[in-house]
């Protein structure tokens, strides 16, 4: 059996106690001491308590009088303990105290708080002794399952142990907690995890079989869905295909009957293609006749045109060309006339008369020359007028 341990405890940042300074005085201090809001001060004199309180302040004569400064800030205890359950098991606990000196008369009473530090670390034995004594007590009454699995019949022996303690030594006990329950023997915590350990590895068994038949249920059943898939897919494959086929069928004798009607059709058109080809040709010919015949015409009728234009136009030279020759003899004759032009004016009508003149063209050259003889003619001025 191991003996107890005692070690140091670092409880909790929510459970750790505010830190104070140092007393800043002993009982033997004297003069004007006053205390922190985290401290009592106890002032005596001749070992009477003349006050006590939080945060006071008080002047010390030599000689009669004392001040004792004593935190009143939560303070803590760590206890760790090992003792054999009722199999005959090791067991070792540890935790942690928690108190504050509520009543600094029943303390100084109990302890010597000349050094303060002094005096919490003898609290701090007293609460660690009486907290591992409770422990073993109550472990050695306990089974193993019910040391590890029931926590709160030990902790309220606990309790119940230190209420004494702390109703003698002045002092409040906020909480007591345990920490850790550990097996002394590895081999037995082993042992202790082995039918869960196997119990989780026959779930662990069990769930994988009842996995793996229904992985192969559902397997057996894709193929099934698979297999029915594939047959109903072949079944509507053969139906298409026949379907294809009777209507390659249907198609070729549409086609060959279409292209029989085509080729009649076409035949036909041919026919009658060649039929109004011929009708045309043969009309083309009547009209190029036609043509021809209207073409030669007018050819004609401008030759006989031109031809009669032609005689005319002799015709018209020689009437000028008489016309000039009698308008000259005439002059002549009347060359000694007072005036030529009043007499051909005079003459005129019987000159005309006598000549025979057809349809004369104003147009013609020669008719245009003998006019413009005739003025000139008629303009010269007579040589006997002149005289």
């Amino acid at each position: 059996m191991k003996s107890p341990r005692i070690v140091v405890f670092r409880s909790p940042a929510y459970l750790a106690p505010v830190k104070t300074t140092k007393p800043n005085t002993t009982g033997k201090r004297i003069g004007l001491i006053a205390a922190s809001p985290a401290e009592f001060l106890i002032h005596q004199r001749l070992g009477k308590t003349l006050f006590a309180g939080r945060g006071r302040a008080a002047f010390i004569l030599p000689g009669i009088d004392r001040a004792y400064l004593i935190p009143s800030t939560m303070q803590s205890v760590a206890f760790q303990a090992d003792q054999i359950t009722a199999e005959n098991q090791g067991v070792e606990i540890a935790g942690f105290a928690i108190y504050a000196i509520t009543k600094p008369e029943k303390a100084i009473a109990a302890i010597d708080f000349t050094n303060p530090e002094l005096a919490l670390d003898t609290i701090a034995s007293h609460l660690r002794q009486v907290v591992e004594s409770a422990i073993r007590s109550e472990l050695a009454n306990l089974s193993l399952d019910d040391a590890l699995r029931k926590r709160g019949a030990i902790i309220q022996r606990m309790k119940a142990e230190l209420a004494d303690v702390a109703e003698r030594l002045g002092l409040e006990i906020a909480t007591v907690e345990i920490k850790t329950v550990t097996i002394m023997s590895d081999e037995l915590f082993l042992n202790m995890q082995a039918p869960y350990r196997n119990n989780i590895r026959l779930q662990s068994e069990r769930s994988r079989l009842e996995t793996d038949e229904i992985i192969a249920k559902e397997n057996a059943a894709m193929k099934e869905r698979d297999a029915k898939r594939k047959a109903e897919f072949q079944a509507a494959e053969a139906a298409r295909q026949t379907g294809l086929k009777k209507n390659e069928v249907a198609q070729d004798a549409d086609i060959e009957r279409l292209r029989a009607e085509s080729k009649t059709e076409t035949e036909l058109a041919k026919l009658n293609a060649t039929v109004a080809l011929r009708e045309g040709a043969a009309e083309r010919q009547r009209r190029i006749a036609r043509a021809d015949a209207e073409i030669l015409e007018i050819e004609r009728t401008l030759e006989a045109e031109r031809f009669g234009n032609e005689r005319q136009r002799h015709l018209n030279a020689a009437e000028a060309a008489k016309i000039a020759d009698a308008t000259e003899r005439l002059a002549i004759e009347t060359a000694n006339t007072a005036n030529p032009l009043r007499l051909i004016a005079a003459n005129l009508p019987a000159i005309a008369k006598n000549l025979n003149l057809g349809t004369i063209n104003l147009g013609d050259p020669v008719l245009a020359r003998l006019l413009e003889g005739l003025a000139e003619r008629i303009a010269q001025p007579n040589p006997g007028d002149q005289k």
